[in-house]
């Protein structure tokens, strides 16, 4: 399958009337999101704030699935702890060679930087 536009969601942009999915056609398009060590472990915080973080993407995930969207969603048991977020986008981009690739601007300069 041909993807003709690949939306980047990061874990705090879970927002179905953002901007990157606007013209979304579920027909050819792709969402992408991953759950990494990197981003997991970056700052310090208790086990429940992340596991409160992971399960709004999961849910988020399931209800953009149930709209009938293709997700590809990466689990952190499924990622590796050495990957981060730019080489596992890297590997999907690269396998999958999409028309074109949205994302909102990530908030955190480390992320931005890293992405780019």
């Amino acid at each position: 399958m041909v993807i003709r536009r690949l939306v980047v969601v990061l874990g705090d942009q879970l927002d179905q009337n953002s901007a990157a999915f606007k013209g979304f056609d579920a027909s050819s398009d792709c969402v992408w999101m991953a759950e990494v060590c990197e981003e997991a472990e970056h700052v310090v915080s208790a086990k429940t704030r992340t596991v409160m973080f992971l399960a709004a993407m999961r849910h988020f995930r399931d209800e953009l699935r149930a709209n009938g969207w293709k997700v590809e969603y990466l689990e952190l048991r499924r990622t590796g702890s050495r990957d981060t977020l730019k080489s596992s986008l890297e590997a999907f981009i690269s396998e999958h060679r999409p028309i074109e690739i949205v994302a909102v601007e990530p908030g955190e300069w480390r992320l931005r930087e890293g992405l780019r």
